[in-house]
């Protein structure tokens, strides 16, 4: 593993140990966040973005609400149609 990916990889690990300590409300924020960035990246499959969308996602359902990225995922949608 290069410098790069091992760093990435760090990052990645650090923002997915942050998660718990959100509210529901910067979950939703994040949420917001990286589902733009993910789809922004959506030519880089080795993004670190899509990582953190996962991570997202994956701390919503833990919560048992992941209706939180499922109205993020929906007003960015809106928004992207100008509605």
């Amino acid at each position: 593993m290069n410098d790069r990916a091992a760093e990435a990889k760090v990052d990645l690990g650090r923002f997915i140990a942050s998660l718990p300590a959100k509210t529901d409300a910067e979950l939703h924020d994040l949420a917001r966040q990286y589902i733009w960035l993910s789809a922004y990246a959506a030519n880089n499959p080795r993004s670190n973005f899509h990582g953190k969308c996962d991570a997202v996602y994956d701390e919503c359902k833990h919560r048992g609400k992941a209706d939180i990225y499922s109205r993020a995922h929906e007003q960015l949608m809106r928004e992207a149609k100008g509605y």
